[in-house]
């Protein structure tokens, strides 16, 4: 969006994500999806953040998942035991989840850039849990992304080349 300049990218991405989130809850609720897939989408996307946000928050995918995770915590539907392990909060994460989807649609509808940048000004960052976390990934060795290495047999490499 032309309104939103340099935050449309941060923003776009997060919603990209949630309202992703958002839809499928709406296939479930419609009986167009199984009730089963719940709560491993939720959990799911829990891990994702992680993922994403290890990547950086100057790059806006990084920043949009940074968003999410913060409003989603903050809002009780990320939760955090005292030695570090995140859960979903089955009971907030719809809510909350149909809230951020909401408030990120708004803006851009209205083409707010002011309300654009204060919430990635506040949600887009790295709060203290969400450097926990990355810090807990980075010492146990995960890797940020894999870079699989595929061997071929000689003749087939022939024929690609």
């Amino acid at each position: 969006m032309e309104e939103l300049q340099e935050l449309h990218s941060a923003l776009e991405e997060a919603k990209a994500d949630i309202v992703g989130l958002w839809a499928l809850r709406f296939l479930i609720n419609q009986e167009l999806l199984s009730i089963s897939f719940e709560k491993s989408m939720y959990v799911s996307f829990l891990a994702g953040c992680f993922r994403s946000v290890r990547f950086g928050l100057e790059e806006a995918h990084g920043k949009g998942q940074a968003l999410q995770f913060n409003w989603l915590f903050e809002k009780g539907a990320f939760l955090c035991e005292p030695d570090g392990t995140f859960y979903v909060n089955f009971s907030k994460v719809e809510g909350a989840v149909e809230d951020l989807s909401r408030e990120i649609l708004t803006i851009q509808a209205r083409g707010d850039k002011s309300a654009a940048k204060a919430l990635l000004e506040k949600y887009g960052r790295m709060t203290p849990q969400l450097h926990d976390a990355l810090r807990k990934l980075e010492q146990i060795q995960v890797p940020v992304d894999i870079a699989p290495v595929f061997h071929l047999p000689e003749k087939i490499w022939d024929e690609v080349h």
